[in-house]
C-alpha cells in the first residue's frame, strides 16, 4: 500500500491520478494469482502436503476428505481408511481434487473490475489451469519485492518537489530557523541565531543566507534564488516580521527549476 496525500500534491485531483497511476503500473507489473493458484496454495494448518485434502473422523471412523469450494458451494468428498486402506485414501482424496480443479474455470482473483481487465489484457497467456494439486508458484516474493521497488522508486522520483522554512524565536534571545525538502524521507537542517547585541535587521539577513545556502545545498541555486525573491524576502522584512509568531510555509518547487529546463 502506498498513500497519495492532498499536501504532497497539491490536490485532490492530482493526488488521485498519481494513485491511480501508481494502481495501474503494480497490476500491470505483477498479474494477481489465479483462482487455481489460490486453490492449490497451503495453508499453515495443512498437514498433508496438498491443499484441500484433509484427514479427519467420521461417525463411520477415520478417512480421508477432498474438498473444494466453487460457484455451486463447497465439494467434498470422503475416502474411508477402513474400507481403501490410509495410503489408498488419500490417494482417491488427491486424484478427486484433482479432477475438481480441471474442472474448475480458471480466472485471475482482481478485487476490482478494472484490475480484472488490466490482468486479461497483460496476462492471458498466464490464464492457464495448474497442472497438479501441489503448490505453484509464478512469481516469486523477491521477484515481486524488486518489481515493487522498481515501481516505489519510479514514482518516488515523480513526487512533487517541496519546501518547509520556519522561522521562530521560542527564547528571546535566540531565532530559530528550520528548513526542510519536506520529502520521505525528509532532509532537514536546524540552526539557531543568537539575538543578544545583534538588530532584528542583521539576524533576519543572516537567517536569509543560512536559509539560501541550505536551499542551494538540497537542490540548487536556482531553487534557492526562487524561493529568496518569492517567499524569502518577504517573510524577513524586519518591518513585518515578528519574531515571537514568526512563520512555517510549504512550497511547491517549480519542476523547470530542479530539472535546469
Amino acid at each position: 500500500m502506498r498513500l497519495f496525500k492532498d499536501s504532497i500534491y497539491g490536490s485532490p485531483e492530482a493526488s488521485l491520478e498519481q494513485a491511480m497511476a501508481y494502481r495501474d503500473a503494480v497490476i500491470s507489473a505483477l498479474p494477481p494469482a489465479t483462482n487455481h493458484e489460490q486453490a492449490v496454495l497451503l495453508r499453515k494448518n495443512n498437514h498433508s502436503g496438498i491443499s484441500g485434502v484433509r484427514r479427519i473422523e467420521t461417525d463411520d471412523g477415520e478417512a480421508w476428505q477432498a474438498t473444494l469450494m466453487d460457484i455451486d458451494g463447497q465439494k467434498r468428498a470422503t475416502f474411508s481408511i477402513a474400507r481403501y486402506g490410509e495410503e489408498a485414501a488419500k490417494s482417491l482424496a488427491i486424484v478427486q481434487r484433482g479432477k475438481w480443479l480441471k474442472g474448475l474455470p480458471v480466472k485471475y482473483l482482481a478485487y476490482a473490475h478494472h484490475a480484472e481487465v488490466v490482468a486479461m489484457q497483460r496476462f492471458a497467456d498466464r490464464l492457464v489451469p495448474v497442472s497438479d494439486v501441489f503448490p505453484v508458484v509464478n512469481i516469486t516474493d523477491d521477484e515481486i519485492k524488486a518489481q515493487l521497488k522498481d515501481i516505489n522508486a519510479r514514482f518516488d522520483a515523480l513526487r512533487p518537489q517541496r519546501l518547509r522554512v520556519r522561522v521562530k524565536s521560542y527564547a528571546e534571545d535566540r531565532l530559530s530557523v528550520s528548513v526542510s525538502d519536506a520529502g520521505y524521507p525528509a532532509r532537514r537542517k536546524l540552526f539557531q541565531l543568537n539575538r543578544n547585541q545583534q538588530s532584528l535587521e542583521v539576524v533576519l539577513t543572516t537567517a536569509n543566507i543560512r536559509i539560501e545556502e541550505t536551499i542551494t545545498h538540497f537542490y540548487n541555486a536556482g531553487v534557492a534564488g526562487w524561493f529568496r525573491e518569492s517567499h524569502g524576502n518577504s517573510l524577513l522584512d524586519p518591518s513585518r516580521f515578528d519574531p515571537c509568531e514568526g512563520f512555517n510555509v510549504l512550497v511547491f518547487v517549480p519542476g523547470e527549476l530542479i530539472t535546469g529546463k
